[in-house]
């Protein structure tokens, strides 16, 4: 495991002056430690900071990028980037699963390939790269670290990324293997009315498939799509089987 930590931090780039903060984010809570591994913590705290610090650095990146975009388009884009889908991208690029530190059950499942699990300990690597580098460096040691991760993949055309209709290709995807109809239902609403965070869920057979949360029933709509999209296509099984 040592050795592939080793070739995580030279994919990101960066090496930890205190590698104690990259064991808690490659560590899971289905991980039982050993007496002398109990100091160490697992990633759900420092996940937390990660999507924030992500957040952050990607709202610059993208204001820099492409100065033509508004708010809501610029609020869009960035939404696609940091949804499970897109960090899940990059953490199997980064072999992210590799790297953790599992419970046996979680092992058992598959833990290493969810899609899940793996952005949230993207979220965490990168909160860990911040924690790490904060006091010498402040915002720039993670900020060059994301970008070198995300400009790779920022496409020429932004409004046609953004304006991607993934409830229309999930819908065609269904209905050719399934003849059904996907449908999203409203699983939560937070926050006060001037900045409502709403929670869609889409279904196929009365069977959740993903969710999204964005600023609009539309756009928690599209994110939650674009999830599903993904999880079919990697295993098309699943709305056969269903």
């Amino acid at each position: 495991m040592k050795q592939k930590w080793i070739n995580l931090c030279n994919c990101l780039d960066y090496q930890f002056e205190n590698p104690d903060i990259l064991r808690q984010a490659l560590t899971h809570k289905s991980y039982i430690p050993t007496e002398s591994e109990k100091n160490f913590g697992n990633n759900e705290r420092i996940e937390f900071l990660g999507d924030a610090v992500l957040d952050l650095v990607i709202s610059e990146m993208l204001m820099n990028e492409f100065p033509e975009l508004d708010e809501g388009g610029l609020s869009k884009f960035r939404a696609s980037l940091v949804s499970e889908s897109g960090l899940c991208i990059q953490a199997r690029s980064l072999e992210l699963g590799e790297c953790l530190l599992l419970g046996r059950g979680e092992e058992m499942t598959g833990g290493r390939e969810k899609s899940s699990l793996l952005s949230d300990t993207f979220e965490a690597v990168m909160a860990a790269i911040y924690l790490d580098s904060r006091d010498r460096n402040g915002l720039s040691e993670i900020a060059r670290v994301i970008r070198k991760l995300f400009l790779p993949h920022l496409p020429k055309n932004a409004e046609g990324y953004i304006t991607r209709d993934y409830k229309s290709e999930l819908q065609e995807h269904v209905q050719k293997l399934t003849g059904l109809t996907s449908t999203y239902e409203l699983v939560n609403e937070t926050g006060p009315d001037h900045q409502k965070e709403f929670t869609m869920a889409v279904f196929v057979r009365d069977m959740e498939y993903a969710r999204g949360r964005g600023a609009s029933k539309k756009l928690a709509s599209q994110l939650a799509a674009e999830k599903a999209l993904l999880r079919v296509q990697q295993n098309p099984s699943l709305l056969k089987d269903g």
